[in-house]
C-alpha cells in the first residue's frame, strides 16, 4: 500500500470508522458475488413459489417446506458471501497482501550492514576499537559508519544531512559517534517506530473502532435459522413424527458451532485485549511484540542445505527457523473384474506420503525501530511460519538422500517445500517478557544510554490466562481482521439452539 493510500487517522476526533449498531456489507470480490447471486436466486425462487402456494391455497406441506429450505440455503450462501465489516476496514490499514513487505515510513532497514550488529567504540585502556554488544539493541537511527583515511578517522552520520566529519584521533571519533547515538534517543518515538507497527499514530483510529453489534452476515444467517425452523413446522404432523430427531440434530449443530466459534475467535480476542509493547519502553509480564527479525550476534547463524543438497538454490543462510519436507505422490491404476457387468473396470488411485523432513529453530532478536529484544524461540510451542517461501519438483545437485520408490508400480511426482522465519521479515509475538539470565546479558557500556533496559529482557513462550504464547510471521492486523461482535458471531447459533428447543412444544 502506497503512502498516499494510507488512511489519515491521527486525529481521535475523526468520524467513527464503523457504525455502532449495524453495517451493511456487500461481496468485495467477483468470486464472492457468484455464491451471493446463487443465494439471491434461491431466495427469490423459494419466496415466489411459497407466495403462489399461499394464494392458491395449496396444501401440499412437503412441497412448501422444500421452498422454505431453498430460501434457507439462499440466505446461508448470501451470509457467507457478505464480508465482516471490521475485516473490510482492516484492508485500509494492513500493508498489502504479502506479509513480508513493509510499506509505510519509517521502514526498517533490510540490509544487514544497516543493523549496526558490530558497531564499536574506542577503548582507551586497551587502546583499540572494541565491539559494543549493546549496539544491536539500540534504536535504528542515526545510521553511523566509521572508516580510516590515512591518519584521520571519518565518521559518516546518516541523520539530518550531517554527512561526514573527520577527526584526528580515535577517541574524538568515538565520542562523536556516542553523542550522536544519544541525540537519536531524544527523538520522538513515532519517528523511530516502524510505520507498519500497530502502535504507530496512523493506526490510532483503528484501535478506537469497535465492530458493529449487527452485521449483514448475522442478518442473513438469522433468516437461515428462521426458515429452517419454518420448514420443519410446515411439514405435515404425521411426517414430523418420523422426523423427531431433527430438533435434537439442530441443537447439536448449534452447540458444536458455538464452541468452535468461541475457540477459533480466541486469537483475535487475545490480540485485541493485549496492548502491543514498544520495545524501548517494554515492561515485564505477558505482552505483544511486533517488529523485524534480526540475528543475535552471540549465536552462530546456521546454513541450511535443504535435504543435504549443496546447490545454491537449495542453500539458505538467513533463516532463524525452518521446516522442510519432501513429499511424494504416487498414481497408479488397478483393473478389477465386475461380475455383475461381466467386464473389466479400471480404477485410478493416488497416495501422498512424506518421505523425509527436517526442522530447526534458534533464538533471535526482534527490533521495532526503537530498540531490540531477545526472543527465546526454542521455548515456543506455537510457531506459525506462513506459506512456503520455496518449493521445487526436481532435485538439485549433490544430494544425500534417495528418491522415494513406487510402492504400487505407479508414476511418482515429487515436491520439496520450505517454510521459514527469515531475517528481515515482520513477526508478531505473544509471550512472557522476563529478565534474561545474567550470563546471557550482552556486555557493553550502559552509560551510553542510561534508560536502556530492554537488552536485559527476553520473550519466552509461557502461557497465561487468555494469553497463549505464539510466534507468527506477519503482523498483528491479520489476526485482528477477524474481530466481530459477540452478537454477530454467536447470535445465529444461539437462535438455532433456542428455536430447536421450541420445536418440542409443537
Amino acid at each position: 500500500m502506497a503512502e498516499s493510500e494510507t488512511p489519515e487517522c491521527s486525529d481521535e476526533s475523526d468520524k467513527p470508522l464503523l457504525p455502532k449498531w449495524f453495517a451493511m456489507t456487500w461481496p468485495s470480490t467477483w468470486y464472492w458475488w457468484v455464491p451471493w447471486g446463487i443465494g439471491a436466486f434461491l431466495v427469490g425462487y423459494g419466496t415466489t413459489f411459497s407466495l403462489l402456494g399461499m394464494i392458491q391455497d395449496y396444501h401440499g406441506g412437503g412441497v412448501q417446506s422444500s421452498f422454505l429450505i431453498a430460501i434457507a440455503i439462499g440466505t446461508l450462501l448470501m451470509g457467507c458471501a457478505s464480508p465482516n465489516p471490521f475485516g473490510q476496514m482492516m484492508k485500509g490499514f494492513t500493508f498489502g497482501a504479502d506479509p513480508e513487505s513493509w510499506s509505510s515510513d519509517p521502514k526498517p532497514p533490510m540490509e544487514h550492514d544497516d543493523w549496526h550488529l558490530y558497531r564499536g567504540y574506542w577503548d582507551e585502556e586497551k587502546e583499540e576499537w572494541v565491539r559494543n554488544e549493546l549496539s544491536p539493541y539500540e534504536q535504528d537511527f542515526p545510521n553511523i559508519n566509521i572508516s580510516q583515511d590515512d591518519d584521520e578517522w571519518v565518521v559518516y552520520c546518516e541523520d539530518g544531512g550531517l554527512g561526514s566529519k573527520k577527526f584526528s584521533t580515535e577517541k574524538e571519533a568515538s565520542d562523536y559517534m556516542i553523542q550522536e547515538i544519544k541525540n537519536g534517543e531524544r527523538r520522538d518515538v513515532q519517528e523511530l517506530l516502524f510505520g507498519d507497527h500497530p502502535r504507530h499514530n496512523r493506526y490510532r483510529a483503528l484501535f478506537n473502532a469497535t465492530p458493529p453489534q449487527f452485521t449483514t452476515r448475522f442478518l442473513w444467517h438469522s433468516f437461515t435459522v428462521m426458515f429452517i425452523l419454518g420448514a420443519y413446522l410446515a411439514t405435515p404432523t404425521n411426517m414430523r413424527v418420523e422426523m423427531s430427531y431433527i430438533p435434537i440434530f439442530l441443537m447439536i449443530v448449534g452447540a458444536i458451532s458455538t464452541i468452535i466459534s468461541h475457540f477459533s475467535y480466541q486469537s483475535s480476542v487475545e490480540a485485541w485485549d493485549t496492548v502491543t509493547s514498544i520495545i524501548k519502553y517494554v515492561d515485564g509480564g505477558h505482552g505483544e511484540l511486533v517488529g523485524q527479525i534480526r540475528p543475535q550476534i552471540a549465536i552462530p547463524q546456521p546454513i541450511l542445505h535443504l535435504d543435504g543438497c549443496t546447490h545454491p538454490t537449495w542453500t539458505f543462510d538467513d533463516l532463524v527457523a525452518w521446516y522442510w519436507s519432501y513429499r511424494c505422490t504416487e498414481t497408479w491404476e488397478e483393473r478389477t473384474y465386475n461380475h455383475e457387468t461381466k467386464s473389466w473396470e479400471t480404477t485410478t488411485h493416488t497416495e501422498t506420503r512424506t518421505i523425509r523432513d527436517g526442522g530447526h529453530s534458534q533464538d533471535f532478536m526482534i527490533h521495532d525501530g526503537t530498540g531490540g529484544m531477545a526472543v527465546k524461540l526454542t521455548t515456543f510451542d506455537r510457531v506459525e511460519m506462513g506459506e512456503p517461501i520455496w518449493s521445487r519438483k526436481r532435485r538439485g545437485d549433490k544430494t544425500c538422500g534417495p528418491y522415494a520408490t513406487a510402492r504400487h508400480g505407479g508414476s511418482l511426482s515429487h515436491l520439496w517445500s520450505l517454510r521459514a522465519l527469515r531475517q528481515g521479515e515482520p513477526v508478531y509475538i505473544m509471550a512472557r517478557i522476563k529478565s534474561r539470565h545474567h550470563d546471557e546479558i550482552p556486555k557493553g557500556n550502559v552509560g551510553f544510554n542510561a534508560t536502556r533496559v530492554h537488552h536485559t529482557l527476553e520473550a519466552v513462550g509461557e502461557d497465561a490466562p487468555r494469553r497463549r504464547a505464539k510466534v507468527c510471521k506477519g503482523n498483528e492486523f491479520s489476526v485482528l481482521s477477524a474481530k466481530n461482535s459477540s452478537v454477530s458471531r454467536l447470535g445465529p447459533w444461539i437462535l438455532l439452539i433456542v428455536g430447536a428447543m421450541g420445536l418440542f412444544f409443537f
